[in-house]
């Protein structure tokens, strides 16, 4: 698979970085919360979070695993170093920013990998998950936490191209998308306790 030679839209999150912990990160909290759960984490693990953002998600990391943690938008990850600093996170987290879509890894590099709120965001969703899936080491796990329906209704399919203007997402049919990228879903759950639409699916490198 060709590697993308187009980048999110990315630039709106410059405007979202000062109020997304308060007005965004709480719908999101529950997925944050649950997302490392299925990886069954052990010492010395290597792990890689695709678009982290401002870093609401790194305190839930046990203390005793390393983590890559990368966006392309560097308003959101400044955030995201101050969490370090002030030492609001346990683990040995390294902030990057990055293009998911061409990932400066190694192949077969981490143990696990996980992307939240963030593949129906990025203008190749497949591109980015082929590429997790090149750096995380065969029968690793990747973690994808995401707004899901299987089907795009009228109203959705409306909404659709100015959700992606404003930087929130399109619709990703997720199970379409892990299948054609060669990987196995194993589990799938709701992770919200008010949005239904709310999933974690659970897949596996081969």
């Amino acid at each position: 698979m060709e590697k993308s030679k187009r980048k999110h839209r990315h630039g709106i999150y410059r405007l979202y970085a000062p109020i997304y912990d308060r007005f965004m990160a709480p719908s999101f909290a529950d997925g944050h919360s649950k997302m490392y759960t299925p990886l069954n984490l052990e010492p010395g693990n290597y792990v890689l979070e695709v678009g982290v953002g401002t870093g609401v998600s790194l305190k839930h990391y046990p203390a005793f695993v390393k983590v890559e943690a990368i966006d392309y938008s560097e308003p959101m990850l400044v955030k995201a170093r101050k969490r370090i600093e002030k030492d609001e996170v346990e683990a040995d987290i390294n902030i990057q920013q990055m293009d998911a879509h061409n990932l400066e890894f190694k192949d077969n590099q981490f143990d696990h990998s996980v992307v939240a709120h963030s593949l129906s965001v990025v203008a190749d969703p497949d591109v980015v998950l082929m590429e997790m899936k090149r750096v995380t080491k065969s029968q690793g796990l990747i973690v994808i936490v995401n707004h899901y329906k299987e089907k795009k209704g009228i109203i959705s399919g409306a909404w659709n191209p100015l959700r992606k203007r404003l930087g929130l997402g399109k619709h990703v049919d997720f199970k379409e998308l892990i299948e054609e990228c060669g990987l196995e879903l194993i589990s799938e759950e709701r992770v919200n306790r008010i949005d239904t639409y709310s999933r974690m699916l659970v897949c596996q490198v081969p």
